[in-house]
């Protein structure tokens, strides 16, 4: 055998070696891709699930604010949170109104009402040099109740994520009280503390924030917290 046939062996030998090493990495790379592929799955829920706690916990700070906000600004008015007319000589009758009163002695930023997810409220320019332009409608979230005083009981709501319309929350996200997905509410009390609460209610029962003492009632049906107190949703945008 002369030295030609075997260099010629050695390289088709070579050869065969290194399609047998091309194709055992290819089916390292599936396999790769596969676990990949599976992780991605279930960890891709887990993810979306703390991007969405972020979000509710950012939504409680600035509800926090608000109600903070709401405090002091009762503070300089014999203690009444914003009633009857607002700063600007304007009539209550949604939360917007109500608000109104806080901007610019009191929240310098009207963004603080604003949340992407929702259906009443989902973003605000801060623009308020015109009185006009002070929370235009579709640039507040939150709901207001309406008609007490910073010496009412302070587990009584405040400031709640803007409802159904009727008090109540959906799971239906893009609707107006689906913002959580009727799974948790954000509450700033009249205390001042604000927090997330579970919601309450199943199948297609509308959710509702559970009244603190009587779990099975609204704490948004709001007649038990005085003869005055209403309600206000968010201004239609």
């Amino acid at each position: 055998m002369n030295s030609n046939h075997i260099t010629i062996m050695k390289i088709n030998h070579n050869n065969r070696v290194g399609i047998r090493n091309r194709a055992f990495t290819l089916i390292e790379l599936l396999t790769v891709m596969a676990i990949i592929a599976i992780l991605g799955g279930v960890g891709f829920p887990a993810i979306q699930s703390a991007l969405l706690q972020g979000k509710m916990a950012a939504a409680t700070s600035n509800a926090r604010s608000i109600g903070l906000s709401l405090r002091t600004y009762a503070t300089d008015n014999e203690g009444l949170f914003p009633s009857g007319e607002n700063v600007y000589e304007e009539e209550i009758t949604t939360s917007n109104d109500a608000f109104r009163s806080l901007i610019p002695d009191y929240v310098a930023d009207e963004r603080i009402f604003a949340v992407p997810r929702s259906a009443w409220g989902r973003e605000a320019d801060n623009r308020f040099e015109d009185p006009a332009e002070i929370l235009e409608g579709g640039e507040n979230h939150f709901a207001y109740v309406s008609g007490l005083t910073d010496t009412s009981r302070p587990n009584f709501p405040l400031v709640v994520d803007g409802t159904d319309g009727n008090g109540t929350y959906i799971d239906s996200l893009g609707s107006k009280g689906g913002c959580w997905e009727g799974r948790k509410a954000v509450v700033a009390f009249v205390g001042g503390h604000a927090k997330l609460v579970t919601l309450r209610g199943r199948g297609s029962d509308a959710r509702y924030i559970p009244r603190d003492g009587y779990e099975d009632e609204n704490a948004l049906d709001v007649g038990y917290m005085g003869e005055n107190v209403r309600l206000l949703e968010p201004t239609e945008g």
